[in-house]
């Protein structure tokens, strides 16, 4: 499996280029690269035992990438293909439990944003207003009026707690799946 995804890579990175003009737009080429990076983070999950790694919470499995960064967008593209979705902690015990296996001083996407009406966090897996939100102080603040999607970040004095950013940033990020 290992000598299998580099050629992977190369086929999808081939795949994706093939066609591409100098008339493409640059959004159009910025796209073509998030498909890129979310296959290739899903084969590097799968060839590290990917959804074979979730652990339980509850009625919960979890997984955290901890080797690749990836934007909202594309971690959304990755949890999908694992069988699950972006994580929304329902509660401080879930929230505690998950941020134990986390890695201080990083950041991780979490399936919360305000995309669609600014100020009301919706968790991207129902659609729903988010049951569970957990602040950083003075936050959510969305700060330059482009912070729209959550990640949890650690702070020196309180670790992993949300914060809205910029969706584009890369992060870490966790999966759900039941």
């Amino acid at each position: 499996m290992i000598k299998v995804v580099p050629l992977l890579l190369c086929m999808l990175i081939a795949v994706c280029l093939q066609g591409s003009s100098s008339s493409d737009s640059v959004s159009g080429n910025a796209g073509r690269l998030d498909r890129v990076e979310s296959q290739v983070a899903v084969l590097q999950a799968q060839q590290e035992g990917g959804s074979d790694n979730f652990w339980n919470i509850g009625s919960k499995f979890f997984y955290i990438e901890e080797n690749q960064k990836v934007n909202w967008h594309s971690a959304l593209n990755i949890c999908r293909e694992l069988g699950g979705h972006l994580a929304d902690p329902d509660s401080q015990q879930e929230l505690n439990s998950i941020k134990q296996r986390l890695t201080r001083g990083r950041h991780y996407w979490l399936g919360i944003s305000d995309l669609a009406n600014e100020g009301l966090f919706l968790s991207q897996d129902t659609g729903k207003r988010a049951t569970f939100l957990k602040w950083i102080y003075g936050e959510p603040n969305n700060y330059g009026s482009y912070e729209h999607c959550v990640e949890l970040k650690s702070q020196k004095d309180r670790p992993f707690l949300m914060n809205d950013a910029p969706c584009g940033l890369k992060s870490y990020f966790i999966c759900e799946r039941e």
